[in-house]
């Protein structure tokens, strides 16, 4: 498995930092050409520019997710660059706080386009390049906050719950054309973000595992559900959170 995406080409979206970054790391090292897709342009070239530093070959791309031009952009790069695509990795996301008599229509409407139009458009633009070749991996990462109450976070958690509906659909659609559209719902991750908030140790205590996942912890899920060697989780929304959803 050292090298087992050699020769492949992967996009992965929020790739600039956090889980993003360590998927996208992840599948360089493995062999992978990775187009890095964040909405923060530098820091995905510095992030793809540090991974060359390393001989791997990665490149940063400038790219809205929930933007039609954008995307065709970023396609058209990967055209330029040989028109190959095996991996989609739908990672951009994100959520702002806000009770159910707090969250402004600006909120709701900012959270379904980050996280859900996102998933759908990328996939969308990009998916017939794998469907050409009749071979490719879709990975949609979603949230464990699809699945339980979430009285600060009701819209991202809707969000969430529409990227576990989409894969599914994603999946029937794209499945008999060689493409195997999968998911992961995360729980709690240490990213630098979440350690500067502080709220980790104490969430820890419900977390069988007691501790919270490495970014490198999820990536290890979402590269075998992007593999070759995942031939039948399909459709299938992936829970990796320590167990901290068992009933």
């Amino acid at each position: 498995m050292d090298k087992e995406f050699a020769g492949q080409v992967a996009v992965v979206t929020g790739a600039a930092r956090g889980l993003g970054l360590a998927v996208a790391t992840q599948l360089a090292e493995r062999g992978a050409r990775v187009f890095m897709a964040d909405l923060d342009g530098p820091a995905a070239e510095a992030a793809a520019a540090a991974l060359r530093g390393r001989k791997l070959d990665a490149t940063g791309c400038r790219t809205d997710v929930a933007d039609e031009s954008s995307l065709a952009a970023l396609k058209a790069q990967i055209v330029a660059a040989g028109g190959r695509l095996d991996v989609l990795i739908n990672n951009a996301g994100g959520w702002r706080y806000g009770s159910l008599a707090d969250i402004s229509l600006a909120d709701w409407d900012w959270t379904f386009r980050t996280n859900v139009l996102s998933t759908f458009l990328a996939s969308r633009t990009l998916m017939d390049l794998m469907v050409a070749r009749k071979y490719g991996r879709i990975v949609n990462v979603a949230s464990t906050d699809a699945y339980r109450p979430k009285p600060t976070i009701p819209h991202y958690a809707a969000a969430k719950a529409a990227v576990v509906s989409l894969t599914r659909t994603f999946a029937e659609e794209l499945g008999p054309q060689g493409v195997i559209v999968s998911g992961v719902s995360p729980g709690m991750i240490a990213t630098e973000t979440a350690k500067a908030q502080g709220w980790i140790e104490e969430r820890i205590k419900t977390v069988p595992v007691r501790r919270a996942a490495a970014p490198e912890d999820i990536g290890e899920a979402i590269l075998f559900l992007a593999s070759p060697r995942n031939r039948y989780v399909v459709g299938e929304t992936v829970l990796v959170n320590g167990g901290s959803l068992m009933a």
